[in-house]
């Protein structure tokens, strides 16, 4: 009986080496963009009279670069958000979140196969 042989193995091998790494980078990147992108949405639903909530809105993204978050951090950010029982609500966390929950699993998945074509490549 004659072994079979298989032709690139070792580059095969060296692509598969890559692929935690490709993965875990392509993760990071959808995470960055979709705070980013969050943020944005906050800025653009956030109700406009002297501007100050839109501009305390900020985005960070964990030290692991696989998490993160947006804040509105002026302070009467919570009553904007809620209402008070003097001034109705005017959301605009909520609703960014909510295109937040839509896009993401969408972003993910562009990352990843964009990361695994090169891989491959």
């Amino acid at each position: 009986m004659k072994p079979i042989r298989i032709r690139g193995e070792r580059q095969l091998a060296a692509k598969l080496a890559r692929v935690p790494g490709a993965l875990e980078a392509a993760a990071r990147r959808a995470v960055a963009a979709e705070v980013h992108e969050t943020a944005q949405d906050e800025r653009g639903f956030a109700p406009v009279d002297t501007g100050a909530l839109e501009a305390s809105i900020t985005e960070e993204v964990d030290g692991d670069g696989l998490s993160g978050r947006t804040a509105a951090t002026e302070r009467y950010a919570t009553a904007v958000e809620l209402g008070t029982e003097d001034t109705a609500a005017q959301p605009y966390a909520e609703p960014a979140a909510k295109l937040a929950r839509h896009r993401f699993p969408k972003t993910v998945v562009r990352e990843l196969n964009e990361e695994l074509r090169r891989v491959a490549g």
